[in-house]
């Protein structure tokens, strides 16, 4: 895994988790998009997530409106937000691994043979790269 794009879901996770800054030890070129930037203004953890974009830890994905009008025209489940829609996109287009915790998120992108990972799957990766404990995957587990 080289590229990953992240949804608001496993962004506002890794924070509550405090587990943002051992993901970026793995040296993973991260990305996620400005409709789900716009979705954690909203939330507590938009100051870290405004920190990561303005240091450029995370690259963020901006669409203009002929970009936006190909991501809603793409065929896509019922009932998948235009957020979780771009994200999906924006992993299709790099080749990226989509990191996501929404269960019709991750069936649409399995479906599009785009790969998935999970809470789970990062704290394995945490895991197997040794970054952080077993004891401390579970209390950062228990703490999302």
């Amino acid at each position: 895994m080289k590229i990953a794009v992240k949804d608001a879901c496993v962004l506002i996770d890794l924070i509550n988790g405090g587990l943002i800054g051992a993901w970026f030890q793995l040296g993973i070129e991260t990305w996620t998009t400005d409709l789900v930037i716009r979705q954690v203004r909203k939330e507590s953890q938009w100051p870290v997530v405004e920190a990561l974009k303005a240091t450029g830890v995370i690259k963020v994905k901006s669409f203009d409106d002929a970009e936006l009008k190909k991501v809603r025209d793409f065929q896509y489940a019922a009932g998948l937000g235009i957020e979780d829609q771009s994200v999906l996109f924006l992993a299709n287009e790099l080749k990226a691994v989509l990191l996501t915790s929404d269960k019709k998120l991750r069936a649409q992108a399995s479906a599009g043979k785009v790969r998935v990972m999970g809470i789970l799957g990062i704290l394995d990766e945490l895991l197997a790269q040794s970054i952080i404990t077993q004891q401390a995957a579970a209390e950062k587990l228990q703490a999302m």
